[in-house]
């Protein structure tokens, strides 16, 4: 199967430049090559872009193959870069591959060249899809931080093996009167009171629900001053990123149990008038 490459060879020699080009279309490379000779001509190429490898002799008479390297690093830092060299000593072969050549073969030994390609085009193709999933992540994470924030309740989220808080968001900070500093890293436990840790550890202890299925039960937060703080919880089990967690929502319904509370005394008063 023929592999299409689009080549910038800095070589100064003639015949070099057709035996190396000959061994990659005997390796069935269908190769479009332009080959420069000064740093200027390079540095055109470099700006033209559109390459899968780049391939560079050593020394030159007005240029060097190290300098070339760090060009192309500044320039087209995800293309592969190959030296291909008649001479080339062990400590600067060294140094080559530190500054990030993919690797070196010399000219008398262009059987290595097709390997040496081969790898080169694979790690590249290995740190694009890292690349890829990076970002990916990194666009995900976003989308999540702005829904975590946006929710209009407390949330939590807690590892579900250790109960140690992740993340939260600036409603919890509020309704557990503690900085964000204070919140992550701390156990579930200390944030809720006995009764209601119980309750949570039933729905998610290790005979834990599916994913997905939403809890809803009611229990109570210490406050900062002491007291208990009536709490709606919906909480459910999620993963994310290969990790077993329990996302929680919590709710003050301090304002909500003093209602039902004044309707049950006014209840009570009526209920003592008819009798």
């Amino acid at each position: 199967m023929s592999t299409e490459l689009r080549i910038l060879h800095l070589e100064d020699n003639d015949n070099d430049a057709l035996l190396i080009e000959a061994a990659l279309q005997r390796a069935n490379f269908i190769c479009t090559i332009d080959r420069v000779d000064t740093r200027e001509a390079f540095l055109e190429g470099l700006a033209r872009g559109g390459y899968d490898l780049i391939l560079s002799d050593f020394s030159l008479p007005t240029f060097n193959g190290l300098a070339a390297l760090e060009l192309a690093h500044q320039r087209l830092p995800d293309v592969p870069f190959l030296f291909v060299s008649g001479t080339i000593g062990e400590d600067t072969a060294i140094d080559a591959l530190k500054s990030g050549a993919i690797d070196y073969v010399l000219k008398q030994r262009l059987a290595r060249l097709v390997p040496a390609v081969h790898r080169a085009l694979t790690d590249a193709a290995e740190r694009a899809a890292l690349r890829r999933a990076e970002e990916a992540m990194i666009q995900s994470e976003s989308k999540y931080r702005n829904l975590f924030e946006c929710l209009s309740e407390a949330a939590l989220l807690t590892d579900l093996r250790s109960g140690r808080v992740i993340d939260t968001n600036h409603q919890a900070e509020i309704l557990f009167g503690k900085p964000r500093s204070q919140v992550l890293g701390s156990n579930i436990e200390r944030l809720l009171t006995p009764g209601t840790l119980a309750e949570f550890r039933t729905h998610f202890g290790d005979q834990s629900p599916d994913t997905g299925e939403r809890i809803i039960f009611e229990g109570e937060i210490p406050s900062v001053e002491g007291h208990a703080v009536p709490v709606a919880i919906s909480a459910t089990r999620i993963v994310l990123y290969g990790r077993h967690l329990v996302l929680g929502l919590y709710r003050d319904v301090t304002e909500r149990k003093r209602a039902e509370a004044e309707i049950e005394r006014l209840k009570a008063q009526l209920g003592e008038r008819e009798s």
